[in-house]
């Protein structure tokens, strides 16, 4: 096994209306302890930068999906979908082109009213694809986010992320961790800097944490499955429900 085929790319992706804000800073950081983990390339994105439309429930996703699947077996995981799967032409092709690419993820919200931004709620629905397809199989993933106020959603947020990082196929190596954008959490603005989360030592600790736990999982994800090939093993996925005839 050759060390240069063991790098690997971890993507941040920020999901908020504000740009250079305690979101963008706080995953920033998470990117940077990603990095000093070993042999590891990283990005960000902002989904501000991106026109992202709704998703409209055509099912296009869907039925080109099964279309490949009866072409190539039901079996046959991930389904070799070889271009952007999704009727709508914005810039969600650029993004999706990007996850596949990454070996790692980290998804970074704020809390708005105990969940996500509608930005984010989007671009998650705008993955549907990979929920059919499995194509972001294999890839860790973990999310982050950032409140006003200590205790006032950080977990049910986290959870939300989780479950879809889930639902779209892939591997969330870590809970995730939260930061507060006032001092001690309590609603009082800190002046002093644009970045409040600096001051919030245990959030932005556990912040660096995800970093280092997502590159590490994406480090040994890939190592494992060079060892494999290198063996001449395989190992045979199976889908969440049912394959037709079963």
């Amino acid at each position: 096994m050759n060390a240069d085929d063991l790098k690997v790319k971890v993507l941040g992706i920020v999901g908020t209306p504000i740009k250079d804000g305690n979101c963008q800073y706080m995953l920033e950081e998470s990117l940077k302890a990603a990095e000093e983990t070993g042999p590891v390339e990283t990005e960000l994105v902002h989904l501000q930068d991106y026109r992202i439309e709704y998703c409209i429930g055509c099912e296009g996703c869907l039925s080109r999906v099964h279309r490949l699947q009866k072409e190539v077996g039901f079996d046959v995981m991930p389904v070799p979908v070889k271009e952007y799967n999704c009727g709508i032409k914005d810039d969600m092709e650029i993004l999706h082109k990007k996850m596949l690419e990454a070996d790692g993820i980290i998804l970074a919200a704020p809390v708005y009213i105990a969940t996500v931004p509608g930005q984010v709620k989007t671009f998650i629905d705008r993955s549907r694809t990979f929920v059919h397809d499995y194509r972001l199989r294999g890839k860790a993933a973990a999310p982050l986010t950032v409140a006003f106020y200590r205790n006032a959603g950080e977990d049910t947020t986290l959870q939300m992320m989780t479950i879809s990082l889930l639902a779209i196929g892939l591997s969330v190596v870590a809970f995730g961790a939260s930061t507060v954008s006032t001092k001690e959490g309590v609603g009082i603005l800190v002046k002093e800097t644009r970045f409040a989360v600096k001051e919030d030592w245990l959030g932005m600790t556990a912040v660096k944490g995800v970093g280092s736990q997502v590159a590490q999982a994406a480090l040994s994800m890939k190592a494992g499955r060079l060892a494999l090939e290198e063996a001449g093993l395989e190992i045979k996925s199976r889908a969440w429900f049912p394959m037709p005839g079963e």
